[in-house]
């Protein structure tokens, strides 16, 4: 019985999400960018990630960071859970920055939580154009307040794309500019 009991828990964990260090140094993403990192993060390592590779410094609940790295013409940025069934925009080659944030906000709305853009603007990323957005996220779950960076570009007919965000009134301003370095730092992988 108690082989049972020890089994059946094992299998359980293995299932549970883990964390992984990265860092510092240079780290490859999805294989298809890189960031280097003056310090340490978590990597979130769990089948839910979908799309994302997901890093976090003090949580994922204080901060987070998600990388979508390559989204191809035709995919969207989160995969619908089942039983959803609000359509949610797919990625276009040709689409403006204000509209590949409009996906943004779609995937955030998606369990009801809510988005406001504050600021979209040109920007480099990824040694190339790109844009930067600044953005307000209210999580349904907790009705906490996060504020939100983001860069992206478009290269090759794929989106790349890194999202910061942490509770406005302490993490977010501890962690920004730890995150800058890391929007700085990104290159395309070819």
């Amino acid at each position: 019985m108690r082989l049972v009991v020890l089994m059946l828990c094992v299998a359980v964990a293995g299932g549970c999400v883990q964390m992984a260090k990265v860092g510092p140094g240079d780290v490859v993403i999805r294989d298809r960018m890189s960031a280097k990192l003056e310090s340490p993060w978590n990597r979130y390592e769990s089948p839910h990630a979908g799309r994302a590779e997901i890093w976090t410094i003090d949580g994922l609940s204080l901060d987070r960071v998600d990388f979508y790295a390559g989204i191809a013409q035709g995919e969207t940025l989160v995969e619908p859970k089942a039983g959803q069934d609000k359509a949610l925009p797919r990625f276009r080659a040709k689409m403006e920055p204000q509209e590949i944030v409009e996906m943004v906000d779609a995937s955030i709305a998606l369990d009801g939580s809510v988005f406001r853009l504050d600021r979209l603007a040109p920007s480099r990323f990824a040694d190339g154009d790109g844009f930067r957005f600044e953005f307000v996220h209210v999580r349904k779950v907790d009705e906490l307040t996060l504020r939100g960076i983001g860069y992206g570009t478009v290269r090759d007919d794929r989106l790349y794309l890194v999202l910061f965000r942490a509770p406005r009134l302490y993490y977010f301003a501890r962690n920004v500019a730890q995150f800058e370095e890391v929007a700085r730092s990104v290159r395309i992988v070819r």
